[in-house]
């Protein structure tokens, strides 16, 4: 993997694919639905999550390793000493995980 931590309400992705029109359970996902463009991608590193006004702090609701589907909007590329291709983006930016369901 990799030694980068993100901070505050970043998290850290690698891409996976592209976007499937449907997932395993019928859900089909759209980018025209959505008027952006949705990518697939597995959280290799993150965040803490962000501070109210008050210091608490609210956590962010992936895990490593989970898979998810994030807007391809704004990202952040960085490469790694191995070449591997890395991008930090916003939780808010996460879509949905994919579940075992």
């Amino acid at each position: 993997m990799t030694n980068i931590k993100p901070l505050g309400n970043l998290v850290l992705v690698e891409k996976i694919e592209e976007t499937e029109k449907k997932t395993a359970s019928g859900l089909v996902l759209t980018a025209a639905s959505l008027d952006r463009e949705l990518s697939r991608g597995k959280i290799i590193a993150v965040g803490d999550g962000t501070r109210d006004i008050y210091g608490n702090v609210h956590p962010i609701l992936v895990e490593i390793g989970d898979l998810v589907y994030f807007n391809d909007g704004n990202l952040t590329e960085i490469t790694d000493d191995k070449d591997n291709k890395y991008y930090f983006i916003s939780s808010t930016n996460i879509f949905g995980k994919v579940t075992n369901a």
